[in-house]
């Protein structure tokens, strides 16, 4: 292959890398009645709850679960509980997302235990195939409508390939939304923009600059960025502001 060739190869593969999605996409996405289980995945504090709670189709009840090594499965399905003197099923806000049609909010998939995980499998089946049974023997199957939004700070490399394979977008969210920034104040708002083209372990989430503008108009702003960021971080933040010449 010539020079020539070699590089232009290059230069496409380098374009392909750098390519980012757009906050546009994401909302066309989450409206997107063919996309019926979203992956949503980028640094924590750019929106990607925000989004899975608002944008697209939310005009049905919306049903949210935070995913931990402790959710058993039982507290996404439902459980049996005391009614009088009997015990009554109540369905769980996976089942009762799956029967209204709803849209199923689920945060911090690679952290589900693996109970969690099982029950999961069959929901995020295609329409065709997703169903559940329930204790009671009742068979659920998705209404019209049903879809799954999942956030999270790691990309799905890490969830089993069965698992993986499920999802029909996969989105990585890098910066905050437009939006978010447009309500921060014009020094700070450049200051936050900046701070999403550092490492992880520098960048600071707009939900922490929103506070800090809040809060630094009645502190002052040394100290809201101790208060905010501790001590250490906090000095260095503000070191930083001061010579962006923020008051």
């Amino acid at each position: 292959m010539s020079d020539d060739k070699k590089s232009k190869g290059n230069v496409k593969r380098s374009d392909a890398a750098s390519a980012r999605v757009t906050w546009q996409l994401i909302e066309h996405a989450l409206a997107c009645e063919l996309l019926g289980r979203i992956y949503l995945f980028g640094p924590p504090g750019v929106g990607k709850t925000y989004a899975a709670y608002v944008y697209g189709r939310t005009e049905r009840e919306l049903y949210a679960c935070t995913l931990t090594q402790e959710t058993p499965a039982a507290e996404l399905r439902g459980t049996y509980l005391p009614q009088g003197d009997t015990l009554a099923w109540h369905d769980g806000p996976v089942v009762r997302a799956m029967k209204e049609g709803a849209r199923l909010v689920l945060n911090e998939l690679s952290h589900a235990s693996d109970d969690a995980l099982a029950f999961l499998y069959p929901v995020l089946e295609h329409p065709e195939t997703a169903r559940i049974t329930l204790p009671t023997g009742e068979t659920v199957r998705p209404a019209q409508g049903f879809h799954v939004v999942v956030t999270d700070n790691l990309a799905p490399d890490g969830l089993p390939p069965a698992l993986r394979d499920r999802f029909d977008a996969l989105l990585e969210i890098c910066e905050p939304h437009p939006s978010a920034l447009a309500r921060l104040s014009e020094p700070l708002r450049e200051a936050a923009r900046r701070s999403f083209s550092l490492g992880d372990d520098r960048r600071v989430s707009v939900r922490s600059w929103l506070t800090l503008d809040r809060v630094r108009h009645v502190l002052g702003l040394e100290a809201a960025c101790l208060v905010v960021f501790g001590a250490e971080r906090g000095s260095q933040i503000f070191d930083a502001l001061v010579l962006a010449v923020v008051k």
